[in-house]
C-alpha cells in the first residue's frame, strides 16, 4: 500500500511539473525574427502552448496497451507491471507510428517549385489533406507555376491567409534554399498540435567535418543545414512528436518547361527526368548527385505514412542506369500531369509503392 501510494504521489508530482513547464511556454513562441518561409505578418489559430509528451498520450498507458499483441493479462505474483514499464512499452509503440489517415499537413515552401509538387503529390496521394499557409497576391510570388494546368494549387489543398490553421497535425518544410534557424524555432514555437514534422535538408551533412571541400564550400551552407536539423530533433524529443529528415544534392526536373526563362536549363530538366528511372534511398548520407524533384516531392509524402520513417535521417538521389542499392522507378506521370504547351508530354517516373517499400528495406534493414 505505502508503495502505492508513493507512485500516486510521483505521478501527480511529474503532472503538476509538466503543465508547469507547458505554461512557461518554453519553446519560445515570443521569437519574432522576420520568417523566411512565413508572410511578414502571420498568426496561429493555435497559439497556444503544445502539451509534452508526458500529456494524455502517455498517462492513459493501460489503454494504449489494450489490443497489443502479446498483450493478455497474467496472473500470479509478478504479473503486474509498472507505470514505468508501461511507459517505455508504450514509447516504444508510439515510434512504430505513422501519421492517422485524413490528418492535416501544411506546406512550408509551396511557392518553390518543389513546394508545389509536394501540394500536389499530398493531394494525388488522397491519405492527407495539404494545407499552405501565404499571403495576397501569392500567386505573384511564384516565379514558376505548374504546366498544363491553371497557376496555383489543387482544389483539394486549404489555404489560409496569413493564418496557420490550428488543425494541422503535421508539417513538411520544404524551402529549396536553407531556411534560417530562428525561423524555424518560431513555427516549432506555435503551439501547433503535430505528430509528424519532415524537413527537407542536403547531402553532407555528416560528412561536412571530415572533408574541408564541403566544409568550405560556400553555396553548400551546410552548418546551417545541420543547425536546421539539431533544432528540428530537440524539439521533437522535448514536445513529443516524430521527425523525418530526407538529403537531397541539386534538385532537377519538375513540371515548369513552359514558364523557366532559361530555356537550356528547362530543356535539361525535361531531360533528366526523362532518363532518371531509378533512384537509391540511404540511411544519412551518400554520394551527392542530381535527384528528380518529383521523387523527392513523394518521399517528403511517404514519410509521414511510413512508420520506419519516423526519427529517420536519410538521403536520396536519382540514377539513370541500374546501380548497387537502386530501386526502379515504374510510376510514370504519377501526376497525370496534362502536356505542356506544343503538346510536349510529361515523361517522369518515381517509385512504385513496392519500390519505395524495397527502398526503405534497403535503406533500413
Amino acid at each position: 500500500r505505502i508503495m502505492v501510494v508513493f507512485r500516486a504521489v510521483l505521478a501527480l508530482a511529474l503532472l503538476s511539473c509538466c503543465t508547469a513547464f507547458q505554461a512557461s511556454g518554453f519553446l519560445g513562441s515570443h521569437l519574432a525574427n522576420p520568417a523566411l518561409f512565413l508572410p511578414r505578418s502571420f498568426s496561429s489559430s493555435a497559439a497556444r502552448a503544445r502539451p509534452l509528451a508526458t500529456s494524455s498520450r502517455m498517462f492513459g498507458l493501460r489503454m494504449q496497451l489494450d489490443g497489443m499483441p502479446g498483450g493478455e493479462k497474467v496472473d500470479g505474483p509478478g504479473a503486474e507491471m509498472t507505470e514505468e514499464m508501461m511507459m517505455l512499452i508504450a514509447l516504444q509503440q508510439r515510434e512504430k507510428m505513422a501519421l492517422p489517415e485524413g490528418s492535416k499537413v501544411i506546406v512550408f515552401g509551396a511557392l518553390d517549385r518543389l513546394g508545389q509538387i509536394v501540394v500536389r503529390m499530398l493531394a494525388a496521394n488522397g491519405r492527407y489533406k495539404p494545407a499552405i499557409q501565404t499571403s495576397e497576391g501569392y500567386l505573384d510570388q511564384m516565379r514558376m507555376t505548374v504546366d498544363g494546368v491553371e497557376p496555383g494549387f489543387p482544389p483539394e489543398a486549404q489555404v489560409a491567409i496569413e493564418e496557420i490553421p490550428a488543425d494541422v497535425s503535421a508539417a513538411i518544410l520544404c524551402l529549396e534554399k536553407v531556411s534560417d534557424v530562428e525561423t524555424l524555432k518560431v513555427v516549432l514555437g506555435l503551439g501547433l498540435p503535430l505528430k509528424k514534422f519532415v524537413l527537407l535538408s542536403k547531402i553532407g551533412v555528416d560528412s561536412r567535418e571530415n572533408d574541408w571541400k564541403l566544409k568550405l564550400n560556400p553555396f553548400l551552407k551546410l552548418d546551417e543545414w545541420a543547425a536546421l536539423e539539431d533544432t528540428l530533433k530537440e524539439t521533437a524529443d522535448l514536445s513529443g512528436f516524430d521527425y523525418s529528415i530526407v538529403r537531397v544534392g541539386d534538385l532537377s526536373g519538375g513540371p515548369f518547361y513552359d514558364t523557366n526563362r532559361d530555356f537550356s536549363q528547362a530543356l535539361e530538366d525535361r531531360i533528366f527526368d526523362a532518363e532518371a528511372k531509378g533512384c537509391v534511398l540511404k540511411s544519412g548520407d551518400q554520394d551527392s548527385g542530381k535527384v528528380t524533384r518529383d521523387a523527392v516531392a513523394q518521399l517528403l509524402v511517404e514519410c509521414l505514412a511510413r512508420p520506419d520513417a519516423a526519427n529517420k535521417v536519410m538521403s536520396l538521389r536519382s540514377v539513370k542506369e541500374k546501380t548497387e542499392g537502386a530501386v526502379l522507378c515504374d510510376e510514370q506521370n504519377y501526376l497525370g500531369l496534362p502536356p505542356a504547351r506544343k503538346n510536349r508530354a510529361r515523361n517522369v517516373f518515381t517509385p512504385s509503392k513496392d519500390q519505395w517499400a524495397k527502398a526503405f528495406a534497403n535503406a533500413f534493414p
